[in-house]
């Protein structure tokens, strides 16, 4: 699992550095101007919790070679979800989709859960270490 969680750090790093270069060169593009400032916002948002969320998934990394842990894969699948629903949603359903009710109302919310319970996971994985 070390392996997978390392992948997924580097691959949502990378989307996330990608998806802030085009949310402030591209995104002015596709957004209308009254819309801008606020799309913008969600998008440094989407982008701070991808970014913090794959170095998150890095460390879950390190921590799975040292010392397995079933906790450490939890953390590690609620981030990716949490990700996938957070920020995806962010990024695809408010911001290029501009659906601000529906799906989005669940999926961000959720994502945002996901995300916290993958830190007390996390949480709990250090606990059971000591």
């Amino acid at each position: 699992m070390p392996r997978l969680w390392m992948t997924l750090s580097g691959l949502f790093g990378a989307i996330g550095v990608a998806v802030a270069a085009w949310s402030t060169h591209g995104l002015p593009a596709i957004v209308p101007a009254d819309e801008l400032a606020l799309a913008i916002s969600r998008a440094n948002t989407a982008n701070q919790y991808l970014l913090l969320h794959a170095l998150a998934l890095l460390g879950i990394a390190v921590a799975q070679r040292q010392a397995p842990s079933v906790w450490l894969n939890v953390a590690g699948a609620l981030f990716v979800a949490g990700m996938l629903g957070f920020a995806g949603g962010l990024y695809g359903l408010r911001i290029l989709a501009g659906i601000h009710t529906g799906p989005s109302v669940y999926i961000v919310p959720l994502g945002g859960t996901c995300l916290i319970l993958g830190w007390a996971a996390l949480a709990v994985a250090g606990w059971r270490r000591g």
